[in-house]
């Protein structure tokens, strides 16, 4: 991308929830990672994953219900194939507290066993919720803990600072706020990023997330496309000029005009990537295991 160097999305207060979470790892026992189902690995911040490598890790894959969910089983599997435990929720509707016990419990089993045989009644686990912005952390521990005690929003950003809640009798999980990497190479990378909600979209460019997420459900899902949009989509035809054309027949349909008459393709534009996000396409996910 030509303004690379303009685009900042490493905040102060990134930095320092990078350092805050660096000083509290001596004391987590388990770290809960959660990524968004629909493009898990665009989710994992290198940075954190250096930070967590040596920690018991489960996965989340939240906003199952917007993702693929035949992709999605294959992330399960290639997870699990890791040695990896995985979680599967949509965060506002399943409750996945037993699950989050069970799992955190199995995977911490040895050490619990280990304080109880020193005659300790009541073993501690600490637990550290990580992720990048927006994928659905402070929902999921609202949802845990069935009371709001984190706030959400519907854009990244929101948890600011660092918070411990108690689950149960034995476990205590922190809340972190959501942390992108500080450089991300991969063009592709930003552009799925940004389709989520977890990069704000100010840092990129309408046009290119645009066709971006045309071209990708032209190719990965052409189908959604024509059965919601009523318009021919030709997969062996993909041009910048062939989705300018497609933008402006969407300009049509929808009657988006400017005020010389000519389409608001930008308006056409904004209408495709809401439909994506907000699941009118159908269950879409951006990525599939190697």
């Amino acid at each position: 991308m030509e303004q690379e160097k303009q685009l900042h999305w490493f905040p102060g207060h990134m930095a320092k929830a990078m350092k805050a979470i660096e000083t509290k790892l001596p004391v987590i026992d388990v770290v809960v990672e959660v990524l968004d189902a629909r493009a898990p690995i665009a989710c994992q911040s290198k940075t954190l994953e250096d930070l967590i490598k040596n920690k018991k890790r489960i996965i989340v894959l939240n906003k199952a219900d917007l993702a693929d969910r035949e992709i999605t089983a294959s992330w399960v599997k290639h997870f699990q194939a890791n040695n990896v435990n995985v979680i599967l929720t949509e965060s506002l509707t399943t409750k996945i507290k037993v699950k989050l016990i069970e799992q955190i419990n199995l995977i911490y089993a040895d050490k619990i066993n280990q304080q109880i045989a020193k005659g300790i009644k009541n073993p501690q686990i600490r637990v550290l919720i990580l992720g990048l912005p927006n994928v659905g952390k402070s929902t999921i521990i609202n949802n845990l803990l069935q009371r709001k005690v984190a706030k959400t929003a519907d854009c990244p950003g929101i948890t600011r600072g660092q918070q411990w809640v108690r689950l149960n009798h034995m476990i205590d999980l922190l809340d972190s706020p959501g942390i992108l990497s500080p450089k991300i190479a991969d063009d592709d990378t930003k552009l799925v990023l940004a389709l989520i909600k977890t990069l704000p979209a100010k840092h990129l460019f309408l046009e290119e997330i645009a066709n971006y997420a045309l071209k990708f459900l032209m190719i990965n899902y052409p189908n959604n496309l024509s059965d919601f949009y009523q318009i021919a989509f030709d997969q062996k035809n993909i041009t910048n000029e062939t989705l300018q054309k497609y933008f402006e027949q969407l300009s049509e349909k929808y009657h988006f005009k400017l005020i010389d008459n000519q389409c608001n393709v930008h308006r056409a534009m904004n209408l495709l990537i809401h439909d994506l996000q907000v699941g009118k396409l159908g269950l879409i996910s951006f990525e599939k295991p190697n």
